[in-house]
C-alpha cells in the first residue's frame, strides 16, 4: 500500500503494460468478518491480546526464530477461500488504474479503472482472499472493488472513526494457518495499529507504536502465517533515519524484526506487498523533475538483499497489496 506523507498531515510504463491478462495484487478474502453485530464486536475485542505497557513493549523478547528470513518464508498458505487471482501481486496507480504486478518479469497489466471515490486520490490498498481490492481514499472513505472485473462497492466504513483519517493497511491471518483474516489499519498521522472489523465496518485501536518505532507510520502488509510486516518511511538523505521493512506485533506494537532499505527513499509514495518469501517495494517521489515515477526493488530478509528491478517505469504506484493467498516462500 501507498502513503502520501503530506496528503495524511492534513487529513488528521516502459515495462510492458498490457491488456487484461490475469488477476494482480491479491489480497483475496473468502468473505467478511462473522462478527456481524455489537456484541460480537466487544467478544472481538476482548479476544484481541491486549497492548503492553510502553515499557515492557520496548523489552519484548525476540521471536522464536533464529534467523529473520524464517519470520517470512512460511508453510504453503492455505486454499480456503482463495478465489483465482488471490495469490498475484496488485497496484494502484496515480490515475486510479489497477494493475496486476508480475515479480518473475517486472511488468504491469491494467485491469481497468477504480475511481470509487469521484476524482479523490487513491491512499492505501490491501488485498482480501476473494481478489477483492480494499481502497482506501484521500477523503478517509474505503471502498471495494473486484480485481477480476473492477467494479466499485461501497463497504459502509464511516472516515475519521476514533480520530483516524488516512490509514496504511494490509490483511493477515488470525492465527497462523486460520481460514480468515484480520483487516489492520495504520493510523498516518502516527497513532499506531488498529484494525476494522468487517462484519460492522468499526475501527478498533490497539494503541501507539513501541521503542524506536514510536510516533512513525507505515505501510502494511501480512500473510497466511498471521505475520504482519510494516513498511516505515525514510530517505538515506534525512535526518529521520532510513526506510525499512519491520516486522511487527500487534500485542505490543513492537519490532520483531527490522530490515533497513539501504538506499531506498520512499519519497512521496511508498507501497509493498509480500510474495514468495521476498517483499516487493514501490516508492516515487512526484516532486523529482528527472524521475517522478516508481521505482521497484526487493528487499529478500533471507539476506537482507536489497535490489532494484525497474527504474523510471513511467507510471507512479500510490496502492500495492498481495492476499494471505500469495505464495508464501521462494520458488525452488
Amino acid at each position: 500500500m501507498t502513503t502520501t506523507r503530506a496528503a495524511a498531515a492534513a487529513v488528521g510504463l516502459g515495462l510492458g503494460l498490457s491488456a487484461l491478462a490475469g488477476c494482480g495484487h491479491g489480497r483475496g478474502r473468502a468473505a467478511d468478518d462473522p462478527m456481524g453485530d455489537a456484541e460480537a464486536l466487544a467478544d472481538d475485542a476482548a479476544r484481541e491480546p491486549p497492548p503492553t505497557s510502553r515499557a515492557d513493549a520496548g523489552e519484548q523478547d525476540a521471536p522464536e526464530e533464529t534467523e529473520t528470513g524464517s519470520l517470512v518464508a512460511e508453510a504453503a498458505p492455505p486454499t480456503q477461500g482463495c478465489a483465482t487471482g488471490a495469490d498475484l501481486i496488485y497496484v494502484a496507480s496515480e490515475e486510479r488504474n489497477l494493475y496486476a504486478f508480475d515479480p518473475a518479469t517486472v511488468s504491469f497489466t491494467l485491469l481497468g479503472n477504480i475511481d470509487c471515490a469521484q476524482g479523490t486520490y487513491v491512499n492505501s490498498m490491501a488485498i482480501d482472499r476473494s481478489a477483492q481490492a480494499w481502497i482506501n481514499y484521500g477523503d478517509g472513505s474505503l471502498w471495494k472493488a473486484d480485481t477480476r472485473h473492477p467494479a466499485c462497492t461501497a463497504t459502509g466504513f464511516l472516515p475519521n472513526q476514533q480520530g483516524v483519517g488516512l490509514f496504511g493497511m494490509g490483511f493477515a491471518a488470525r492465527s497462523a494457518g486460520a481460514p480468515d483474516d484480520r483487516l489492520f489499519i495504520d493510523d498516518l498521522s502516527g497513532g499506531g495499529l488498529g484494525y476494522i472489523d468487517l462484519g460492522t465496518m468499526m475501527l478498533m485501536r490497539f494503541g501507539p507504536f513501541a521503542g524506536s518505532l514510536v510516533n512513525q507510520d507505515c505501510e502494511l502488509t501480512g500473510t497466511s502465517g498471521a505475520r504482519l510486516f510494516g513498511f516505515f518511511a525514510g530517505s538515506p538523505f534525512a535526518d529521520a533515519g532510513g526506510a525499512s521493512v519491520v516486522a511487527l506485533d500487534p500485542a505490543s506494537e513492537a519490532a520483531l524484526a527490522q530490515w533497513p532499505l539501504t538506499g531506498v527513499d520512499t519519497g512521496s509514495d511508498w507501497a509493498f506487498a509480500a510474495w514468495g518469501g521476498d517483499f516487493y517495494l514501490f516508492t516515487a517521489d512526484k516532486y523529482d523533475m528527472i524521475d517522478p515515477f516508481t521505482t521497484v526493488t526487493r528487499l529478500r530478509p533471507g539476506d537482507g538483499s536489497v535490489t532494484v528491478l525497474a527504474k523510471n517505469i513511467g507510471l507512479r504506484v500510490v496502492g500495492a497489496g498481495s492476499s494471505t493467498c500469495a505464495p508464501a516462500a521462494p520458488a525452488q
